[in-house]
């Protein structure tokens, strides 16, 4: 079974590779709205702090005239929606791919590809419209949920974490797909996941000491931690039938799920490691991967845990008619 401890250290481990380049993948996605808010923008539009005064000269004091007082409201109200369409347009046009984007280049630099340019791959080829809409109804269902006091958009929100990265490896996956692996995968690991992400609290409050600057230099390293885990659930979903490693990566490498062993840069077929032994690890010998640092072992994964024994993932062959295959249903 993974733990926090072993995901961190494996994070810890990889990024001083390539921390430099993976802290300006962070702040620029940032800056791009990956993180949600919006690209940085925030509410207001300017300051009301002298409108009382602007009726004195008219005979009545320093009140304020009901028309005005409805026009200041009014006007409060336009301009908050205007900058709340602004922000939701902002995070849905530019920041939902951004965020796809982010996740893959931390998952591809873990597995040995650091380019720099994975940032921005789901605007490339043809993937924006389909990103950009995937990610509509992504975000739009959390904040649907999120009006119901909160805490069911929290949930939806850790149900749904692994969509941007199941987006990042196969833009042409359907959203409703993407959300049923995500929701399937993440059942039982949705607290372990949230007190993984409360781990990094004592690590951001101290970046908040250097006036909230040093809070960026954290980021790597909470990204790196999450694409470990993504690794390990990206095991899981293989292991237990929740997808089948075509679906994942549209059957061409993506630099994903581990690098091509022949050939890193093509964009050939390649194999996935071998979960034939359980639902979590790797056989030492199944998978020789010249950047694999963890000698066939998926990352935080403990060898000495057996998990759940296997699905066998060839009765998961899209073309049979077994009525318990998912994806015959």
């Amino acid at each position: 079974m993974w733990t926090r401890s072993l995901l961190k250290k494996n994070a810890w481990d990889n990024l001083k590779g390539y921390y430099w380049p993976a802290l300006g993948v962070s702040v620029l996605a940032g800056v791009m709205g990956a993180n949600g808010g919006g690209g940085g923008f925030s509410g207001g539009g300017g300051s009301y702090n002298n409108l009382t005064n602007s009726g004195s000269s008219s005979g009545s004091g320093s009140d304020i005239a009901p028309e005005v007082l409805i026009g200041i409201v009014i006007a409060a109200i336009v301009i908050f929606l205007v900058v709340m369409a602004f922000s939701l347009a902002w995070v849905v046009l530019l920041g939902g791919p951004t965020l796809c984007g982010r996740c893959k280049y931390f998952v591809t630099a873990r597995n040995g590809d650091q380019n720099f340019s994975h940032l921005f791959d789901n605007f490339k080829n043809g993937n924006y419209s389909k990103t950009t809409k995937a990610m509509f109804y992504y975000y739009g269902e959390i904040w649907l949920w999120s009006l119901l006091f909160i805490i069911p958009g929290v949930i939806k929100t850790y149900e749904y974490a692994l969509v941007p990265y199941l987006l990042a490896e196969n833009p042409d996956l359907d959203i409703k797909r993407a959300k049923a692996i995500s929701r399937q995968t993440m059942d039982g690991e949705k607290i372990n996941y949230w007190v993984l992400q409360l781990s990094f609290i004592g690590w951001y409050l101290l970046g908040a000491l250097a006036c909230g600057i040093g809070t960026v230099f954290v980021q790597p390293y909470q990204f790196a931690t999450d694409a470990e885990f993504y690794m390990c659930m990206r095991a899981k979903m293989l292991s237990f039938g929740y997808a089948t490693e075509d679906e994942l990566t549209g059957g061409f490498y993506n630099g994903m799920g581990g690098s091509n062993p022949t050939n890193p840069g093509s964009s050939s077929r390649y194999n996935e490691p071998d979960f034939s032994s359980n639902a979590y690890n790797v056989p030492n010998n199944a998978y020789q991967n010249p950047n694999d640092q963890y000698g066939g072992i998926m990352p935080g994964v403990d060898a000495n845990q057996p998990e759940t024994p296997h699905v066998d993932l060839n009765k998961y062959n899209n073309n049979n008619n077994d009525p318990n295959n998912p994806y015959n249903q």
